[in-house]
């Protein structure tokens, strides 16, 4: 089985840049053990339109594997 865990790029609401998610997500990969499958960044996409859209990165989504009777690791 797969799971994910998010790590978000905002601290008490406030955007602090994507490398406070790496961070979070570097410490929280050592700290368990766990391999990885797969990294995405997160974006948000705002605006009036396809001409005016404007992205921003919100954080990280990490892919892991998990054994099928252990559940995700939070």
């Amino acid at each position: 089985m797969i799971a994910f865990r998010d790590f978000s790029s905002a601290r008490f609401g406030r955007p602090e840049g994507i490398d406070r998610a790496l961070v979070e997500a570097n410490e929280w990969l050592l700290r368990t053990g766990i391999k990885p499958l797969n990294i995405e960044t997160l974006t948000h996409f705002s605006g009036g339109g396809m001409a005016n859209l404007v992205s921003s990165d919100v954080g990280l989504r990490v892919w892991y594997q998990v054994a099928a009777d252990a559940g995700a690791v939070r």
